[in-house]
């Protein structure tokens, strides 16, 4: 209770800062957090911070703004900074970086979580169940309105899906699912636990 007590007290740039960094760094690493330690948090926080607090002083000397339209700038000028850094801020980074030759690591834990790194229209998602079962969504698009649609694919390997065709494990064909989709009911999403899981396949497009 102290500690928020003193964070509350302090000046309004230093908190505007703190705020809009936290929601800059957040945005930007939407999906791929779960690694991260407290030193990445509050540094990452504090860059995106940084350019957040120089909005902040820009809007207010060279703009002329009063304090309450200089903070929502700043803020917002955090959250797109953040969306531009996940969108392809972060690719270009990395590529840079490899075409100098000075690191070829994306510095994500797992094949799983890179998945979530790059930013592409998803297309279609097939799921093969340890029993030899394949689920599948051949038209994620359509469910892109629906409640968790079109897909969520879980920080822990875990799924939820629209499952639009089923395919067993003695069989070569698709069979597809009518009672997916109601009018009345909505569309049925189903969950599927990591540990039933034996492979995923995602399509989505090159850009």
């Amino acid at each position: 209770m102290d500690d928020l007590t003193k964070l509350i007290n302090l000046p309004w740039a230093s908190l505007l800062t703190l705020a809009s960094g936290y929601a800059g760094y957040f945005v930007a690493n939407v999906g791929i957090r779960e690694h991260h330690k407290t030193i990445d948090v509050v540094f990452s926080s504090l860059v995106f911070g940084f350019f957040g607090a120089f909005a902040y002083n820009a809007s207010q000397r060279l703009l002329g703004l009063t304090l309450s339209w200089a903070s929502l700038i700043a803020f917002i000028f955090a959250l797109v900074l953040g969306g531009c850094w996940s969108l392809f801020g972060r690719n270009v980074f990395e590529k840079i970086l490899r075409t100098l030759r000075i690191s070829y690591a994306d510095e994500l834990p797992s094949a799983w979580m890179a998945l979530f790194s790059k930013k592409r229209v998803a297309t279609q998602l097939s799921v093969k169940l340890k029993d030899g079962t394949w689920l599948k969504c051949d038209d994620l698009s359509r469910f892109t309105s629906s409640p968790n649609g079109p897909c969520v694919l879980g920080a822990k390997g875990d799924v939820l899906m629209y499952i639009t065709h089923v395919q067993s494990s003695v069989s070569e064909v698709f069979f597809a699912r009518d009672s997916l989709a109601d009018a009345y009911w909505g569309d049925e999403v189903t969950y599927i636990p990591a540990d039933q899981i034996a492979r995923i396949d995602f399509r989505r497009r090159r850009t």
